[in-house]
């Protein structure tokens, strides 16, 4: 997916933003990949370790969860893992909610997420 993320991403139907500070300079990024029924995965999601604790995250976030509802979506859902303590506290306060794996659109999501969470837009 990282390797081609406009083939794998972008041209399905989703998109990646990219958090810039400064001169432009890089300093997060996020996915949204699309699933049927109108579903995204919010995905892939970093930001540098020097712009951490600066609410970088929190715009990516509150910026995903825009751009899915301008992409159609109805529902956002990720897959975390429980040693992630900061991104779990990140996705709550978004208005994620815990969901199990038996309500994902997906069968075989990554056996390393043990967290997975959902948001339901409008």
């Amino acid at each position: 997916m990282l390797k081609d993320p406009f083939g794998q991403i972008v041209a399905p139907g989703g998109d990646v933003l990219v958090a810039r500070i400064g001169g432009g300079v890089v300093v997060g990024c996020v996915a949204l990949v699309p699933y049927p029924n109108e579903v995204v995965e919010l995905a892939k999601m970093g930001v540098t370790p020097q712009a951490q604790g600066q609410g970088v995250g929190r715009k990516l976030v509150a910026a995903a969860v825009a751009r899915a509802t301008e992409l159609g979506a109805r529902r956002v859902f990720l897959g975390t893992n429980s040693r992630l303590a900061p991104a779990i506290h990140l996705y709550e306060g978004a208005g994620f909610t815990r969901i199990t794996r038996e309500q994902l659109p997906v069968a075989d999501y990554y056996a390393r997420a043990d967290i997975l969470m959902e948001l339901p837009l409008q």
